[in-house]
């Protein structure tokens, strides 16, 4: 029993360790490496990051989000599926493609172009892949844009 005992213990102690290293995963630097319009109505954009993570593999298999201003829905941004290597920092390309929505205005669009109105905005985030091997599934709803692009260093994901 006694066994049994310590057995899940540090069972117990492994696993609150390993699942502290997810939480120091960051976001070093950022950089738009392209930006292509589909007409007026979407672009697709190509992004170079450089990740940090101490933790374990983590693949993004589906993420989207929708971008908003004051309540109204701008568009919406869905990303091509990621894996983050574990136990490194890495550059990694990001494919995303940014869709208007359709009460959105190419002027409207290029309004957001000045940094304090794009500030303005939040973002709801869905994303679904896999951690260490197991499913996840998270959402995020009205995150402040102006969190997202300040200084990426040492910014907490």
């Amino acid at each position: 029993m006694k066994r049994t005992g310590w057995l899940l213990l540090i069972i117990l102690f492994l696993s609150l360790t390993s699942c502290r290293k997810y939480e120091q995963i960051r976001i070093v630097s950022a950089k738009v490496e392209s930006l292509s319009m589909n007409g007026l109505r979407s672009a697709d954009i190509v992004m170079s990051v450089e990740v940090s993570n101490p933790a374990g593999r983590i693949l993004l298999e589906d993420a989207s989000g929708t971008l908003k201003r004051f309540g109204k829905v701008l568009g919406n941004v869905s990303l091509a599926p990621l894996e983050v290597r574990p136990r490194t920092v890495g550059k990694y390309r990001v494919e995303a493609r940014l869709t208007l929505d359709k009460g959105v205005g190419f002027t409207e669009l290029m309004s957001l172009m000045d940094i304090r109105k794009l500030k303005e905005c939040t973002v709801d985030i869905s994303a679904k892949g896999k951690v260490a091997g197991t499913r996840v599934r998270k959402e995020l709803k009205d995150i402040p844009l102006k969190k997202l692009l300040e200084d990426h260093n040492n910014e907490k994901i």
